[in-house]
Parts: structure tokens; sequence; C-alpha cells
């Protein structure tokens, strides 16, 4: 017999992927086959937050699980999430910066202007009226 999960079911059931407060990118599991065992997305998001580089980023968890016991593909995979995350802080830093500048040249082209000239209607109306009266 077959066993069918509900709608309910599969509402319970979690996500392994995890993502910054603030962030697109998510972050998987990853399975590292030499030790039979995963590292979990929100250790990999922690480390990624907390590293300044890559390479402080990759020696960590050389030092925590053991520089042998991962193939390439696998620090790879961890490495793509470091730079994937990375690059989108870099593009939202990006933006502020220029948001920032933009902001700045606003309000830095009313400065050292001078204050708008006002006409006064009353002069020119009064020499209208003048003009009309030498008239008649």
């Amino acid at each position: 017999m077959k066993h069918l999960k509900t709608y309910n079911e599969f509402g319970k059931i979690q996500e392994d992927a995890v993502k910054g407060q603030e962030s697109d990118v998510f972050i998987d599991d990853v399975y590292i086959a030499k030790q039979d065992s995963e590292i979990k997305g929100a250790e990999i998001l922690g480390v990624i937050k907390s590293s300044e580089t890559e390479s402080e980023f990759r020696d960590y968890f050389y030092a925590e699980y053991g520089e042998g016991h991962f193939t390439k593909e696998e620090i790879s995979k961890l490495v793509a999430f470091y730079n994937e995350y990375d690059e989108e802080a870099n593009i939202d830093k990006i933006e502020a910066e220029k948001e920032a500048e933009s902001e700045e040249d606003a309000l830095g082209d009313t400065e050292g202007e001078a204050e708008p000239t006002v006409i006064d209607d009353e002069d020119e109306d009064e020499a209208a009226i003048a003009d009309l009266e030498a008239e008649l």
C-alpha cells in the first residue's frame, strides 16, 4: 500500500536552504562524502558573515573538518556560496554609495547660487497704466 502525503503534511517539511535576512541568496546544506556528514546551511551562512576573505572562509572549514576531507566539488560549492553572497553584498554597497552621491549632488547644486530675483509686478502694472493714460 502506498502512503500519499496530504498538502498539510508537506507544509510541515522544512526547507534545508537558509538565507540571510536581507539577502536573496539561498544556502543549502553541503554533504561531505568522506565524513558521511552534512554541513548545515546555517553554519555556512554564519561563517560567510564572519569571514572577511575567501581564504579565511576556506580556512575555517579546513580547520573544523580537516583539509583532506573535502573533494574539489564540495569545497567549490562552499566557495560558490561565499562568492554569491559576497557579490550581492558588494552590489548593495555600490548602490548605496551611488544613491548617497546622487543625494549629495542634488544638495550640492543649490549651494552657492544667488537668491532668485523677484520681479515686482506693481512697477510693470503702473507703467502699463501710465502708458494707457497717456494715449487717452
